[in-house]
């Protein structure tokens, strides 16, 4: 399959980046594999350097900023404190604490360290904060003023985009995207962004197309994957679907969502008991998956328990109107 041989030399190279086989310069491995945004690789690899020495300064700010690539907040803000005790802060601390602070919800201490900084980066971040603050017109004035400040916008792009899709404004969006696409268009921000656009608009082929560039890049991306599937599902390649599930599956055994997802395959092959035995062998983690309990009570419909099947439903049906819910309604109603 051509997605298979696609993703596999990424998967093998992600394996072998993680492997303690370096022996010329595992910081400088690290660092290159931060560079291709290859997170998980550089963290482990960067964890092997302060194994040898807890105190190396290199290697806590390059922690420190994988951490917050991650999303992981405290541990950048833990990585960022023993690099001051070790006395070699980098000349960006405050932005990078400040990011940190606002990855752990703590936004006011956030912006006072990024006060009188004019910089894109301190936009960014502002803008950021007031999103988190549901402060629409005030997280667009940030971004426009970062547009018009110096410094480095790789990050404020994919951003910026990214808000303008949360807020339905895709004439923006794609303002966004386009300058993204001009300073970086090989980010992983960049391409995702580009993908969720292209979906938006309807160009779910192009969609596809840069969600499997990601995972080219990081095979681990779940969001990618999970956007991947949809957009293979619309462009009517059930071969590349399945196959993306699948290692979705292989990947994440035990996110919720891979099970509901390898359900569905079950379902598309007519196999109602596999489905069932899936959905109730993982009842609980479904609990508050509205489309796993519609698959569950359409699996029991197919097996002839009408009424465990409406039971099942019935909360589901009652919040959503959407053609999933609509067409499990109807099946339930002639079942009647």
């Amino acid at each position: 399959m051509r997605v298979t041989r696609c993703l596999l030399p990424f998967m093998l190279a992600a394996g072998l980046a993680g492997c303690s086989v370096f022996d010329s310069d595992p910081l400088g491995d690290a660092r290159a594999a931060f560079e291709t945004q290859d997170y998980m690789a550089a963290r482990d690899l960067a964890a092997a350097v302060l194994e040898a020495d807890a105190s190396d300064a290199p290697a806590l700010e390059l922690m420190a900023r994988i951490h917050l690539a991650m999303g992981q907040g405290a541990d950048a803000i833990a990585a960022l404190d023993r690099l001051e005790v070790a006395g070699d802060a980098p000349g960006d601390t405050d932005l990078l604490r400040a990011e940190a602070l606002l990855q752990t919800g703590e936004t006011s201490d956030a912006l006072a360290l990024i006060e009188d900084d004019q910089a894109a980066e301190a936009w960014r971040l502002r803008a950021l904060a007031a999103r988190q603050a549901n402060d629409i017109p005030a997280a667009a004035r940030a971004f426009a003023r970062g547009r018009n400040a110096e410094g480095d916008k790789t990050r404020l792009y994919p951003a910026e985009a990214s808000f303008h899709l949360d807020t339905a404004d895709l004439a923006a969006a794609g303002e966004a995207v386009a300058l993204a696409n001009d300073v970086a268009p090989d980010r992983v921000e960049t391409l995702f962004v580009t993908a969720r656009l292209a979906q938006a608009q309807g160009d779910q082929v192009l969609a596809l197309a840069k969600y499997l560039r990601i995972i080219e890049k990081t095979p681990l991306d779940r969001p990618a994957l999970l956007g991947a599937i949809a957009a293979s599902e619309h462009t009517g390649q059930p071969g590349i679907t399945r196959h993306l599930i699948a290692y979705g599956a292989e990947t994440r055994p035990f996110d919720s969502e891979f099970i509901y997802q390898t359900a569905r395959v079950d379902a598309w092959d007519g196999n109602w008991e596999a489905v069932r035995e899936r959905m109730q062998a993982h009842e609980a983690e479904l609990e508050n998956h509205g489309s796993a309990r519609l698959l569950y009570a359409e699996a029991l419909l197919n097996l002839g328990q009408v009424e465990t099947a409406r039971a099942m439903a019935s909360p589901v049906l009652a919040r959503r109107r959407d053609a999933e819910a609509e067409r499990l309604r109807q099946a339930l109603e002639a079942a009647s």
